[in-house]
């Protein structure tokens, strides 16, 4: 199910699960996975468009994953971001449609991924690796992190009337 609205996100449901992150590129996609406790974010893989579902099917199995996150595009005023946001919207309906067929138990979830290339390409940078398969992963990690940052942050403010 695609969830729109993180507040509505009961993480109870969650519990001894992970979050899987996607960063969506037409050649390659990054993947990032979170620890069991939600607090930290990893790169993980990155894995080639064509056959993509399986192995990331497979990926899913086998880590215990309980919520997808996906990169959305944005512009950097906030608007949309054209072309790659309609491929990664597009992604996503067939990611969804084939959780529904599969009868698996797995919500979705969209996060702004503004800027997380940028970050990657800079870490890839300064510590010389090469260069694009780590962006890919690095990217999605960001992208990751700051889901987990922001759920993090909200479980931990107290409101007072």
């Amino acid at each position: 199910m695609l969830i729109l609205d993180e507040k509505v996100l009961c993480y109870d449901k969650y519990v001894g699960s992970r979050a899987l992150c996607i960063d969506y590129g037409d050649k390659r996609i990054g993947i990032a996975i979170s620890d069991i406790t939600w607090q930290i974010s990893s790169p993980f893989k990155v894995l080639e468009s064509s056959g993509v579902f399986h192995n990331l099917f497979k990926i899913i199995q086998d880590n215990s994953v309980g919520l997808i996150v996906v990169g959305l595009p944005k512009a950097l005023n906030g608007g949309s971001a054209g072309k790659q946001r309609e491929k990664v919207e597009k992604f996503t309906n067939k990611l969804i449609s084939l959780i529904a067929k599969n009868k698996i138990d797995l919500d979705v979830i969209y996060w702004d991924e503004r800027l997380s290339t940028v970050a990657a390409q800079k870490i890839v940078k300064q510590l010389e690796l090469h260069h694009n398969k780590n962006i890919d992963k690095l990217a999605a990690s960001f992208i990751l992190q700051g889901f987990l940052d922001c759920k993090n942050y909200q479980d931990k403010v107290t409101l007072v009337p």
